[in-house]
């Protein structure tokens, strides 16, 4: 699998742009048109997973959608591969998004640089018929990896770069700006805030943007603070009467003070972790080979390698496991073995002195969803 320095080199995150000519042999491993097609045309995709966007608006869902029952159930947002196609001939850019979720091969490599950056990662996938464009010059709050995986595409970028920028402001840039031309295997990393316009010409384009979901200091520290504020502390009422905020006004310096005196305090560094990868966006949604691992019961050796899956960030205490959003409680050589995992695969043997107990181990690991089941 690629890693983050074979996309962009050593140099991240840049301040300015990476382009990397034919540093992806294969785009279609990652994601393949056949794949596109698949997750279009055969997934029975739902509208909150496709935005169709032309010239420059993204239009209303009902354009793209048809009930259809699954099951049970009436839904009426699904999406027609039809209407989709028949937009996409009219001119309009099919943007599937996070579509690592759908696609496995995509949704290691996110997990790939989501391991070295440190942020959260994912990806959306732009299809775009001949001279298409989608949306005019904007800046996003990521910095953003662009793979091209079929035909071309002309990425327009301008070096005044908005400092701290929120996501999808549309700038009016000085200046012509440098034009890239992508084509299949070609890699652009265009760091945050960096304005740009991207268009196809001839040819129609499909391309992968691996986005560096940036957490911010106001991200963290709102965390905390949300958390101390539930305290009885911060509860208690206002005073009453007239001249209130004439009255409240000098308090306030006293309760902020306490406040940043307690959020000091909290900032451990099991709590920051816990603070960081708890998040939603930090979710290991894919966890392959669990349900034919307890179907067929396949047994795991001694000898078998073992290691976290991409993308899990557990925090290990006394008898408990915590990630993401869940919170296992597990004999301590579990919790002990799963630490020693959070350096790198191991073989099962080693996660214990007796074999048979270190085999037990990982299937609690395996059953539990933190590792992966050994390849044979």
């Amino acid at each position: 699998m690629l890693s983050l320095a074979d996309l962009v080199g050593d140099e991240f995150p840049a301040r300015r742009a990476v382009f990397r000519p034919g540093v992806v042999p294969d785009p279609g491993e990652i994601a393949s048109v056949a794949d596109i097609d698949r997750v279009l045309t055969g997934s029975g995709l739902r509208a909150p997973g496709i935005r169709v966007v032309k010239d420059g608006a993204v239009l209303p869902s009902a354009h793209y959608t048809s009930p259809s029952t699954f099951g049970y159930a009436g839904l009426d947002d699904v999406v027609d591969p039809g209407k989709v196609v028949r937009l996409y001939r009219e001119g309009a850019t099919l943007v599937l998004g996070t579509v690592n979720l759908l696609l496995p091969r995509l949704h290691e490599l996110c997990k790939t640089v989501e391991r070295d950056v440190g942020h959260p990662v994912d990806a959306n996938v732009y299809v775009a018929p001949p001279g298409a464009r989608a949306f005019d010059v904007h800046c996003d709050a990521q910095d953003i990896i662009v793979i091209q995986a079929h035909g071309a595409k002309q990425w327009t970028l301008f070096d005044d770069i908005v400092p701290n920028p929120g996501g999808g402001k549309v700038v009016a840039p000085e200046g012509d700006g440098a034009t890239y031309e992508l084509r299949a295997g070609d890699v652009l990393h265009v760091p945050r805030g960096m304005p740009h316009l991207v268009r196809t010409a001839a040819s129609a384009s499909v391309h992968i943007t691996i986005s560096v979901n940036t957490l911010t200091w106001a991200d963290l520290l709102k965390g905390f603070v949300t958390d101390l504020l539930r305290s009885d502390e911060y509860a208690a009422a206002l005073p009453m009467g007239a001249g209130l905020a004439e009255r409240v006004q000098p308090m306030v310096r006293q309760y902020a003070d306490r406040l940043a005196a307690a959020l000091t305090e909290a900032a451990t560094a099991p709590a920051v972790h816990e603070m960081i990868y708890s998040r939603v966006a930090f979710g290991e949604a894919h966890q392959g080979g669990l349900f034919s691992q307890a179907l067929l019961g396949a047994p795991i050796g001694p000898s078998d390698r073992i290691s976290l899956r991409p993308g899990t960030w557990p925090l290990v205490g006394e008898s408990r496991i915590k990630a993401g959003d869940r919170t296992f409680r597990v004999p301590d050589t579990v919790a002990a073995a799963c630490e020693l995992l959070t350096s790198g695969p191991v073989k099962v043997g080693e996660l214990a002195g007796d074999p048979g107990e270190a085999v037990k181990i990982a299937q609690t690991l395996v059953e539990l969803g933190l590792c992966a089941p050994p390849v044979p």
